[in-house]
């Protein structure tokens, strides 16, 4: 699958706004961010995040850790805190290349591009712990269906991956639902976002049943499932997968 068109679109927020295309406040649109305040979010995220993981029925080791859809190193930064060496991953090489500006403190971070529908610059079983939020809700379905069975491949025995996306309805391939859903979601969301001057970002979903079924046939378990929605329950999941027992 080509993700030429949603690597133009962060290629460019890298090069805009970066860290408004980060974490979308309104209120700090046009390079409004103070730095500091910015990558304290992160901080805060992190650090309960780790804490979540506490309450898990596994225990994660602390040597590898991904940051998938890393941006500019918001989280990735604060992984480090927690992990001997983290790994960000983003489609857009501006980004990374803002990440690398951004970090001018640890050694226990790497950035990597990778625009691919998969991860497979990484070998099977290299990492403790995977952690994707406000990223696989910005790819189409089946691109952020393959990077899920990716963490499952990518997780070492014990370890965990957690991941958030916006959930909805089954759209079947190949149906009129599918065609309208790209219309919808990919050309005209750009087109609008573009007439108002906007970052042309795409919002997607994916159906809680693909998610199971893409964990499981990458031999996998969801082990957590917690609404994070703050509209619509049951619209935004943040799902915890470990390996099979």
């Amino acid at each position: 699958m080509s993700l030429d068109h949603v690597k133009r679109t962060f290629e460019e927020a890298g090069r805009r706004d970066p860290l408004y295309a980060v974490l979308t406040d309104h209120a700090q649109r046009d390079r409004k961010w103070d730095r500091d305040a910015f990558f304290e979010t992160g901080e805060r995220e992190i650090a309960t995040v780790v804490q979540y993981l506490g309450t898990l029925s596994t225990s994660v080791a602390r040597a590898r850790a991904l940051d998938f859809g890393c941006g500019v190193g918001r989280l990735t930064l604060a992984l480090s805190r927690y992990f001997e060496m983290v790994v960000g991953v983003d489609i857009s090489s501006s980004m990374v290349t803002a990440a690398e500006a951004f970090n001018t403190q640890t050694a226990r971070v790497r950035y990597i591009v990778n625009d691919g529908d998969d991860l497979r610059q990484f070998g099977d079983a290299s990492f403790d712990f995977i952690y994707s939020n406000l990223t696989l809700q910005h790819v189409p379905p089946a691109a952020a269906l393959s990077y899920i069975a990716e963490f499952v491949r990518l997780l070492r025995p014990g370890g965990v991956a957690c991941f958030q996306l916006c959930i909805g309805p089954l759209i079947l391939p190949g149906t009129w639902s599918a065609f309208m859903y790209k219309v919808r979601r990919e050309w005209f969301r750009r087109f609008w976002k573009r007439l108002r001057g906007r970052i042309p970002y795409e919002m997607h979903f994916v159906a809680r049943s693909q998610v199971e079924e893409s964990v499981l046939s990458a031999g996998g378990r969801i082990i957590d499932v917690v609404d994070v929605s703050k509209v619509k329950n049951g619209s935004n999941l943040r799902f915890a997968v470990s390996t099979a027992a």
